[in-house]
């Protein structure tokens, strides 16, 4: 299977390159995640300049983008690799559950690569610590065994849905085993409990972003609960808008 990597850490990301090397066993790999981070940067995509596609390791077929992940599956599959079977887009460092969906780059790279009819995965790992964890702290190895060895089920959740274009979002616990696989039928709702501090300045004001203390609401089956069980959540999202 040919796989396009990507994710909002940037191509330095030690859970890139774990996901990477752990699916590269079986399958052909082609990395081309953005140049630095780019997290919450949703489906952002670059439409007023040429993006920079630098080739960082040939052999292992690595490159950056100066974009963001979406931009980074529309250059990827729109002709820098060979034909595309399946986007994956991660491993990302922190969840991306419920709320943070609209939010995540993670999860726009894999909305723009279903919306091309490509089998489409997000895949987070959250610390139990949250984000009092460092970098280093993260254990990736176990979510990268779980996808290599459950990829043909997972793509299987976005095929047969007739004209609904959707993607599969993957989350888990920091953990060096999981206890198995539960598919969330509900996401929960977060509340992230963020405040903004004016600055007054001579032109106006400047706004300060500070980011609060999260709660997060949902039933016994939604995806906070399944990853906080110490299973792998695994959750249908549709890509396209619709109404209520």
């Amino acid at each position: 299977m040919n796989i396009l990597l990507t994710n909002d850490d940037g191509y330095k990301s030690r859970g890139l390159m774990t996901l990477r090397d752990t699916l590269s066993k079986k399958h052909s790999v082609y990395v081309l995640a953005p140049a630095s981070n780019r997290s919450a940067v949703s489906h952002c995509i670059k439409m007023s300049e040429p993006l920079e596609l630098v080739c960082i390791n040939e052999e292992k077929n690595i490159y950056s983008c100066s974009g963001f992940p979406a931009d980074c599956v529309i250059s990827g599959v729109g002709g820098l690799f060979p034909k595309i079977d399946c986007v994956i887009s991660g491993i990302n460092y922190g969840a991306n559950i419920g709320t943070d969906i609209i939010y995540s780059g993670t999860c726009g790279a894999a909305r723009q690569g279903s919306l091309y009819g490509i089998p489409s995965l997000a895949v987070s790992v959250e610390h139990p610590a949250g984000y009092m964890a460092r970098e280093e702290e993260y254990e990736f190895q176990a979510m990268a065994d779980f996808i290599l060895e459950n990829l043909e089920k997972l793509v299987s959740y976005t095929q047969n849905l007739g004209d609904k274009r959707a993607f599969v979002n993957i989350n888990g616990l920091s953990l060096p085993e999981y206890k198995g696989m539960k598919e969330a039928t509900e996401i929960s709702i977060r509340d992230y409990g963020d405040q903004i501090r004016l600055e007054k300045t001579e032109k106006g004001y400047l706004s300060h972003f500070i980011p609060g203390r999260s709660k997060t609401l949902g039933g016994e089956n939604c995806d906070y609960r399944v990853a906080r069980d110490g299973y792998v959540a695994v959750s249908v999202i549709a890509s396209d808008p619709g109404t209520i």
